[in-house]
This record gives structure tokens, sequence and C-alpha cells, in this order.
């Protein structure tokens, strides 16, 4: 006699916060770019890392977390963006709308 055992799978671990940051491929490249603020405010004019979902630059000025930018890069492309972190002078940007990944090829062909 046999007795069946009903067997579910465990539920798949939920991503934390921490592991999700980095889930895009880096690249530290020399991009000639515009970053400034929404009102305008120029904050670097170039990036130093780049992923799909953001960048590096740096900057002199202290800013808040969370402040919105635009990046401009070459051939008229822009994204809005958020500072996710600032250390020193370098911030770490997140974008609103991840590139794909020929626009992230084409940004660091430069």
């Amino acid at each position: 006699m046999s007795s069946a055992v009903a067997v579910q799978p465990a539920p798949a671990p939920k991503p934390s916060p921490q592991s999700d940051r980095r889930r895009a491929s880096r690249y530290d490249v020399s991009v000639a770019v515009e970053v400034s603020t929404v009102d305008g405010l120029p904050l670097s004019n170039e990036v130093t890392n780049i992923s799909a979902s953001g960048f590096r630059c740096h900057s002199p000025m202290a800013l808040k977390k969370g402040t919105k930018v635009i990046v401009r890069f070459h051939k008229g492309m822009r994204r809005r963006a958020y500072i996710a972190w600032q250390i020193g002078e370098d911030i770490g940007c997140r974008l609103l709308r991840p590139l794909t990944a020929d626009e992230l090829s084409d940004v660091m062909a430069g």
C-alpha cells in the first residue's frame, strides 16, 4: 500500500534590495556628457562608469539623495535620472528608464 504525498516546491526567495542593486553589467568608461539638475544647474561633463540602469560621474557639488537630474549623451539622446548616492565627489545616478542594449553600446562607443 503506497500513499501519495503532495510535494510543493518552496517559494522562490525574494531578492533583497541589496542584491538587486547591481543586476546590470557595469563598464568603466570616459564618456563626454552633460549632467545637470532639472533646473539646468550643470553638475558634470563626464560619465566614468555606466550600465543599462545607471551611471557614475563626478561633481564637487553636494547633492541630496533623490535629486532629479538629466543626462545628455551624444547625438541628442537624454535620460532623466536621480541621485542614488554620493561619496565625496563621486555620484551614482539611477536612470528612470534603462538604456537598451543598442543605446548602451552607442553611448560606450562615444
